[in-house]
């Protein structure tokens, strides 16, 4: 016969079985009665068991944590208001007179009487003021420029010679109307000099001018020398006129540039006349280094270019109507001899 067990414990020993995990958080309750099994009871619920209950094999505190990253495309927008109280930078063109300013009109446009510059319209900047100037060429504005001092136009008869308009003269009696000159003049030198002494060129030009400078008759002409290198020919150093070649006594010499150069034709005078009016007589060559056609003559007869005292010059002879005029053979350089002297445009 086994050994009796009261059956009070048996049963207090199930009840306890299930309630020491409870998953889902219900409310175990038992009642013992001969032959009842045990009775779990929900919150508002009541749910009745029959058998063992097998408590699950994973406990929530068991469970590792997993982390979810939410990424958002919705912007971000800042809704507060930003105040500034910190004026914006003066500048040219903002309409306000500021510091070192001499106006400001607002805009850039420099026909008007504000530049864009902040400096006042005047003539010589360089722009063209609308209703006041005509034109404005900046710092190349002159009297006797295209552009005058007055921003206006140069006009032939406003008594300023501008060459750059084509105007050889403007105003006097040998100026035409159109400020070309009725004739083109020619003299001598009255001083002579070296070979070497004439100085190339650009010194027998320099002699030409400084001897018209003492004729108030020659003044505001322009003259170069009658006179051939290496390098360029005497014909070409004048422009081709087609007005009359006269001394300063009015006696006109050739009637036109290609009477000059004509060898078969007599000179009507010789170029014997100063730059004084007067007569020049005594020493009676010239430097030319020219043949009668106006061509440069041979390399070895201009004074190693009108700068050497050594071998010889070709000469011409001031009181001849012939070619001899410019091509009378040839002098030793360290000899003296006078400058032929002509008129050509600017």
């Amino acid at each position: 016969m086994l050994p009796f067990v009261p059956r009070l414990g048996v049963a207090l020993a199930l009840l306890l079985l299930p309630g020491c995990f409870n998953p889902t958080g219900a409310t175990s309750t038992g009642s013992t009665g001969p032959g009842d099994d045990s009775e779990t009871v929900a919150d508002a619920t009541s749910t009745t068991t029959s058998g063992n209950t097998t408590p699950p094999t994973t406990l929530p505190s068991m469970t590792e944590p997993t982390t979810t990253l939410v990424t958002s495309t919705d912007p971000v927008t800042d809704t507060d208001p930003v105040t500034s109280t910190m004026a914006p930078p003066a500048f040219c063109g903002d309409g306000n007179m500021d510091p070192g300013e001499l106006c400001d009109d607002g805009n850039t446009d420099n026909t008007d009487d504000c530049l864009d510059s902040c400096t006042k319209a005047v003539c010589g900047d360089g722009f063209v003021h609308a209703e006041l100037e005509v034109c404005d060429a900046g710092l190349d504005n002159a009297e006797d420029a295209p552009c005058t001092l007055a921003c206006q136009p140069a006009a032939c008869g406003d008594k300023y010679i501008c060459p750059a308009c084509g105007e050889q003269c403007d105003g006097g009696v040998a100026c035409n109307d159109d400020c070309t000159f009725k004739q083109r003049y020619v003299f001598v030198t009255s001083a002579v000099y070296k070979g070497p002494l004439v100085g190339g060129l650009a010194g027998a030009d320099e002699r030409c001018a400084q001897a018209a400078g003492v004729s108030d008759l020659l003044v505001g002409r322009t003259f170069v020398a009658w006179l051939s290198t290496s390098e360029v020919s005497a014909a070409d150093r004048l422009d081709k006129s087609s007005v009359p070649y006269v001394r300063l006594d009015g006696q006109t010499v050739a009637i036109n540039y290609e009477d000059l150069l004509d060898i078969e034709s007599p000179m009507l005078v010789p170029i014997d006349i100063g730059e004084n009016g007067q007569m020049v007589t005594g020493n009676l060559s010239a430097w030319t280094g020219t043949q009668a056609d106006g061509l440069k003559s041979n390399a070895v007869e201009m004074c190693g270019g009108w700068m050497d005292d050594q071998g010889t010059g070709r000469k011409g002879t001031i009181t001849s109507e012939t070619s001899t005029w410019t091509d009378d053979g040839t002098i030793p350089c360290n000899d003296s001899a006078h400058l032929y002297c002509f008129q050509t445009i600017p």
